[in-house]
């Protein structure tokens, strides 16, 4: 897929369907994409640690942004911030998607994770970083399957 086509999938509510999310789109990709994602989350998605702060029914709450990119564009970047409300962590996560040839293109996350609380901010930080790895493998890999 091209980058542009990415972002179409990421932008469609149909991708998000499969997590239970509800998805309002503020602006697409011509413009510049501007989306917001929330998603439940269950008890075994949510380490043991974060379960006291988030009460029931927790949410993953996701903005996603890009700058307007073009429908042949070979180089694109994706910024998404999420929180859990009532966790102390915030997620930063900034995507680079660069089509290399026909057949694919190069997708990089780099992550960066933020926890307010003194003492054990960095424990928590460094326990939470797996899962929000894994969580974006998933989603991308999925994104390829559609």
């Amino acid at each position: 897929m091209w980058p542009a086509e990415i972002l179409d999938r990421i932008a469609d509510e149909g991708t998000w369907r499969t997590d239970g999310a509800t998805l309002t789109v503020h602006s697409h990709r011509v413009e510049g994409l501007d989306l917001t994602a929330s998603t439940p989350l269950s008890d075994n998605g949510v380490p043991t640690a974060a379960q006291r702060f988030l009460g029931t029914d927790p949410k993953l709450i996701q903005r996603l942004r890009s700058a307007p990119v073009a429908d042949t564009a070979a180089v694109a970047s994706l910024n998404i911030d999420a929180e859990i409300p009532g966790a102390p962590l915030e997620v930063h996560v900034e995507i680079t998607m660069l089509r290399q040839d026909d057949n694919f293109t190069d997708v990089l996350a780099v992550i960066e994770t933020v926890c307010s609380l003194p003492l054990v901010g960095k424990a928590i930080e460094s326990g939470a970083q797996p899962h929000i790895k894994d969580m974006i493998s998933v989603s991308l890999d999925r994104l390829s399957d559609l």
